[in-house]
């Protein structure tokens, strides 16, 4: 291997990148952007409800559960109504999803120790949100009522939760450290589109005229792309702690490493898929198949990795970055904890390496 010629490459390579205004997009800022749509496109948080109240009852009671909820951060109260027609109009102008109806006597059947009701009215044109609002409200009311609940018997334990690493709860948290490994993708695809584009304009049949070898021109290539990767991965992981607030309990140090492994696997892959395919189109498509659409639904990103799919989520090098972006901002793990999926992922980058160095022929067909 010579170095001149792989430092001819390789500095070719970084012209190319940086001349072409669309590559340069698509491998330095176009996995930020994405990443900012995909964390709001995929967050699960439940929205603040807008609630609007028709108190029928203007007892002490009634008024306390209203003040009650107006000092809940996951409720909004808009205001009160005098009507129930009024409250209605509110709801299907779109101003409020909740109504919330306290009827008369409310008061008088609590200090009697009577059973009283609550209408709750949802707006049913978003159904999903709608029916997580309506069970919060519901457990909010449960809540205020406990000091007026009777019991006969004393439950013989109090059962405690607590979720650990996101105590909150909040689906950003988990989905854009999970993200990473989606928008990172980018530069995969660029790979492969800088690779048969050069097929495409007959650029590449003028390596059979020069003594290039298959591990100059592949590393020649890789190299750059790693390069602006990790700069576009930074990018990334500065909006996620600064711009989504996920907490970063790991080390940054840990992260850019293991990133710059996962770069190495998913570059490998593809530019060993990209050596049998001569037209930009089929690059695209092939890496759309292998890597784009397999990494939302088998790496568990959105649901957990069952038995069944097991193996094939493990031949995806996403699954194991998901696994370590969640475990570096969220848990803090380092590379002890995290060597199963680092090692996998050195694996795929080193065996896809090898072998595309192995198959390169320089001809482009």
């Amino acid at each position: 291997m010579s170095f001149s010629r792989f430092w001819a490459i390789l500095r070719k390579e970084f012209r190319h990148i940086l001349r072409d205004r669309r590559m340069l997009l698509l491998v330095t800022i176009s996995p930020t952007i994405m990443l900012i749509t995909f964390a709001y496109v995929f967050s699960f948080d439940l929205n603040p409800a807008k609630i609007v109240i028709l108190d029928q009852d203007h007892s002490p009671q009634s008024r306390d559960l209203a003040a009650g909820l107006r000092h809940d951060h996951n409720l909004i109260v808009l205001g009160e109504v005098g009507h129930y027609d009024d409250l209605r109009g509110m709801m299907r102008s779109g101003k409020s999803k909740l109504g919330l109806v306290i009827p008369p006597g409310f008061g008088n059947d609590l200090q009697a120790r009577r059973r009283t009701s609550i209408q709750i009215l949802g707006d049913g044109s978003d159904p999903i949100n709608i029916s997580s609002q309506m069970a919060l409200l519901s457990r909010r009311i449960s809540e205020w009522g406990k000091p007026y609940e009777s019991l006969d018997i004393v439950p013989p334990a109090e059962v405690r939760t607590l979720v650990l690493y996101n105590p909150f709860i909040r689906s950003r948290y988990s989905m854009v450290p999970g993200l990473l490994a989606i928008v990172l993708i980018l530069p995969t695809m660029s790979v492969a589109l800088a690779l048969a584009r050069e097929k495409d304009l007959g650029s590449f049949e003028s390596l059979a005229a020069t003594p290039v070898t298959g591990a100059e021109y592949i590393l020649g290539k890789l190299l750059p792309y790693i390069v602006f990767g990790l700069f576009s991965a930074g990018l990334a992981i500065v909006v996620a702690v600064f711009w989504f607030h996920v907490p970063m309990r790991g080390s940054y140090l840990t992260l850019a490493w293991l990133t710059l492994v996962y770069l190495w696997a998913t570059l490998g892959v593809s530019i060993f898929v990209s050596n049998f395919i001569s037209n930009q189109s089929t690059a695209l498509r092939a890496v759309l198949l292998l890597f784009l659409v397999p990494s939302f639904f088998l790496t568990g990103l959105i649901v957990p990795v069952d038995d069944q799919s097991r193996l094939i989520s493990n031949s995806l090098p996403a699954t194991h970055f998901i696994a370590i972006t969640r475990g570096v901002f969220l848990k803090g793990l380092g590379w002890q904890d995290l060597g199963f999926h680092a090692f996998l992922l050195l694996a795929m980058g080193l065996i896809s390496t090898f072998m595309t160095i192995l198959v390169f022929r320089k001809r482009a067909g």
